[in-house]
């Protein structure tokens, strides 16, 4: 399954990848990129495994509500936020939303 929407500056997009469902956003995630993606793929969340929001450069509030929807659809405990720009990561700090979201892992040191 790969659907989703891009516009000039941003896009958002359901991918599978290696068996799991992602979530994937890149660039400018703003209210037009994201109510083209409601649009497109319908304001009901499917559950994704992961969210990979490694390429975010900015991010709107509607766009962190957005990815809060998609947690609240996911597996017990969320999907995993496999990958977050500094931006996001930035934001999340700021709303005290960190926590919401699960990460991977830590590798072990050594």
């Amino acid at each position: 399954m790969d659907a989703g929407v891009g516009g000039r500056y941003g896009s958002i997009s359901v991918r599978r990848e290696a068996g799991e469902t992602v979530l994937v956003l890149a660039g400018e995630i703003d209210a037009a990129v994201v109510t083209a993606f409601d649009e497109e793929q319908g304001s009901d969340p499917v559950p994704v495994d992961a969210i990979d929001a490694g390429e975010v450069t900015f991010i709107a509030s509607v766009g962190v509500a957005l990815l809060l929807r998609w947690v609240e659809a996911g597996p017990p405990g969320g999907p995993v936020l496999r990958r977050s720009s500094p931006r996001l990561d930035r934001f999340l700090e700021l709303t005290r939303l960190t926590d919401v979201f699960r990460r991977p892992p830590e590798p072990p040191a050594g």
